[in-house]
């Protein structure tokens, strides 16, 4: 399950992902062609040296945001414009919830949160939704759900969780199963990148703009950038929450890619959507299903 080394497809991913912030981002033309002509130089570099995803990733975008500032920029304009939507059409899921109850409407927050992952900039070939439909919360399997395991373990309170949060339109829809888990006497860390953030991930100035913060009984930033949660970069402030919470609940692809290849001695519970062959595959299951992967 868990074998995540470079295929094939994520050179075409990462690349094409990037040399499309540059092409939508650097309007002279002669900067835009000088650095996409870099940026090839810079990923065969990069590619040769690492082979763990997130840490090429990061590298990759790390240089390129130096070459070509206005990509942050690029960035914080979606961010912006993700979080809006998603506030604009979180009333509706709320509403629903009012329906169920106990384990069944914490399963629907789940399977919320899991939808929001699709709002990912990130996938070379995915077309971004401008916002998550109520029906297809209902609709979509979860090809993995370990929704129960993770309902058990949190309903009698007391247990401190980290939440690592991914997109920033994604965060909106993670409010109301954050919701669900302080209800019964939890308390819910957020985490975030620290500014300028990776890609359209969540940062702290994206959080607190967003009214995130007041969703969590406290905010607070890996310390970097990174499109992970990586332990030679991170913060010791990070570190030491690391290690004194019950349970991690990491969003998203990235912190699935990394995070299942170290070894935390934590509970993790894993909410994504495998928006990529080699990721569905190592989950043996289906692009575009949900998954709820809890890992004890």
């Amino acid at each position: 399950m868990w074998d995540l080394k470079v295929k094939p497809q994520c050179i075409k991913c990462i690349v094409n992902v990037r040399l499309r912030e540059v092409v939508e981002a650097v309007s002279d033309p002669d900067k835009s062609i000088e650095i996409q002509v870099e940026l090839l130089r810079k990923a065969y570099q990069v590619f040769r040296e690492y082979n763990e995803l997130t840490i090429i990733a990061t590298h990759i975008f790390n240089w390129l945001i130096e070459q070509a500032p206005e990509i942050i920029d690029y960035y914080k304009s979606i961010k912006r414009e993700s979080i809006r939507r998603a506030w604009d059409s979180i009333r509706v899921f709320r509403e629903y919830m009012e329906m169920l109850k106990g384990y069944e409407r914490f399963r629907f927050a789940v399977k919320t949160s899991i939808a929001g992952n699709i709002l990912d900039t990130g996938v070379y070939g995915l077309e971004t939704p401008r916002e998550v439909p109520i029906e297809q919360v209902v609709s979509t399997p979860l090809a993995i759900d370990h929704t129960r395991k993770v309902y058990e373990f949190l309903v009698s309170g007391g247990k401190t969780i980290l939440w690592l949060f991914d997109n920033a339109g994604e965060s909106v829809y993670d409010t109301l199963l954050i919701n669900e888990i302080r209800k019964t006497g939890n308390t819910v860390i957020g985490v975030v990148k620290e500014d300028p953030g990776f890609q359209n991930d969540l940062t702290i100035s994206d959080a607190i703009d967003a009214g995130i913060r007041e969703y969590v009984d406290r905010l607070v930033s890996t310390g970097y950038n990174g499109s992970s949660i990586h332990l030679d970069k991170v913060s010791n402030e990070f570190k030491q929450l690391l290690k004194e919470t019950d349970l991690v609940i990491a969003k998203g692809m990235a912190h699935y890619e990394y995070i299942s290849e170290i070894k935390l001695d934590k509970p993790i519970a894993f909410l994504l959507i495998p928006k990529c062959e080699p990721i569905a595959e190592s989950l043996n299951t289906r692009k575009n299903y949900y998954v709820a992967l809890y890992k004890g």
